[in-house]
């Protein structure tokens, strides 16, 4: 008989899971406990508050060291781990009452202890306003943690909504720019040149700039236009019939307006690496 229940006991003590590792992560609105073990815990877990004291008991676990840690909070200033024969006792320090809430991953390799503050309302009944231990063991939730992803989908939907405004303003600020530039009061054509006799348009030079775009001199109505062509039509310059006679004044006046059609090309380059690395972003999520 006595042999049998060594064997039970021994039994008993190889089937408790094992603490393996703790870890305390401080927020402004609680303090989480995180407890791995090497098997799923399968134990039953109590509780027992007192004054600026919270007791929890993990039975069926088993840890070899005793763990006494301070914690710089306002919700949570100290935590103890003690070992207590085939059982754990966690016990929470607080100046202030706290509620705590037990939460098992879902492959039962881990524990959240997390703790927050209650908010404390005050009794005018004089036989109440007294504080006094509870010590009814009360069984504590195991259901698995609900909310350990939820921060991760939020900073998500957040980020996507700063790059969607962000994108709206680049665009709007493009846009006005675009108008500023084509609005100079020298676009080339108008409403009405449609009605005026002899409107053909003449190609005098073309500048290749890159596959999409290029500068060209054009000739209406006895004036001069260099304008960019493409993805885009930009107005650069107005001329009158007898400026630019040769190539080599084409290619001043190419020169000349260089910086403008740059700062132009640089905004549209701007706003398309914009577009593909929302894509890109898109798509990985």
């Amino acid at each position: 008989m006595k042999k049998l229940f060594i064997l039970l006991f021994a039994l008993t003590y190889i089937n408790a899971a094992n603490l393996l590792t703790y870890n305390i992560y401080e927020r402004s609105d609680r303090v989480d406990v995180m407890l791995s073990f090497d098997s799923p815990y399968e134990g039953r877990i109590t509780q027992k508050r007192g004054e600026n004291i919270t007791i929890l008991t993990l039975n069926d676990l088993t840890y070899d060291r005793l763990i006494e840690k301070n914690i710089n909070s306002d919700i949570l200033q100290a935590l103890s781990i003690e070992p207590i024969k085939d059982s754990m006792r966690v016990i929470l320090k607080s100046e202030n009452n706290i509620a705590v809430i037990a939460s098992k991953t879902i492959d039962g390799f881990g524990l959240r202890i997390r703790t927050k503050p209650i908010n404390i309302i005050k009794k005018t009944n004089s036989s109440l306003s007294k504080r006094t231990i509870k010590s009814n063991t009360t069984p504590l939730s195991t259901k698995p943690s609900e909310d350990l992803i939820d921060g991760r989908y939020l900073s998500v939907i957040a980020f996507l909504a700063i790059i969607l405004l962000f994108m709206f303003w680049l665009k709007r600020k493009v846009a006005n720019k675009t108008t500023e530039l084509k609005n100079n009061k020298s676009w080339l054509f108008k409403a009405d040149t449609k009605n005026i006799p002899n409107g053909e348009v003449n190609v005098l030079h073309q500048k290749q700039i890159d596959n999409t775009n290029s500068v060209v001199l054009l000739e209406f109505q006895n004036k001069k236009y260099l304008v960019m062509t493409g993805s885009s039509n930009l107005l650069l310059e107005k001329f009158s019939k007898d400026d630019i006679k040769d190539d080599s004044d084409f290619e001043k006046a190419f020169e000349d307006n260089r910086k403008k059609l740059d700062e132009y090309l640089k905004i549209q380059q701007h706003e398309e690496d914009i577009k593909e690395d929302y894509r890109s972003k898109l798509e990985r999520y």
